[in-house]
């Protein structure tokens, strides 16, 4: 599927009005090492946020610690920041990468960040 027909913005819009918390989100793509998403977020004047959401898990298939995927997890958070995407390590064992911008930007920046965390974790 063409990555703009993924990103939706008014279906994500309407979900949002009608959200407890006034946001909506979408998965776009799942993998072991990594999750990514978009959505968006109301302001209390009803003013839309898009933004892009990578989760990276930290130790994604077992408990016992691979370095290699470590190594490989600390290239992508950094390029990431690079990237301008804000670090939040969360519950369950993953960081949260995000970066607010125009809902014009978000299918070629999704594009970009895909190819880059698929070359990563490859």
């Amino acid at each position: 599927m063409e990555d703009n027909k993924l990103i939706n913005a008014k279906e994500l819009l309407e979900k949002a009005k009608f959200s407890q918390h006034k946001e909506a989100y979408r998965t776009l793509d799942r993998k072991t090492n990594f999750r990514i998403g978009i959505g968006v977020r109301l302001t209390s004047t009803n003013i839309p946020s898009f933004f892009i959401e990578i989760l990276i898990y930290l130790c994604p298939t077992s408990q016992k610690t691979d370095l290699d995927i470590m190594q490989k997890t600390v290239t992508c958070l950094k390029n990431l920041q690079a990237r301008k995407y804000s670090l939040t390590c969360q519950d369950g064992n993953c960081i949260s990468c995000e970066k607010t911008m125009s809902i014009k930007n978000i299918a070629e920046e999704y594009k970009k960040v895909k190819t880059l965390v698929n070359a990563i974790f490859k």
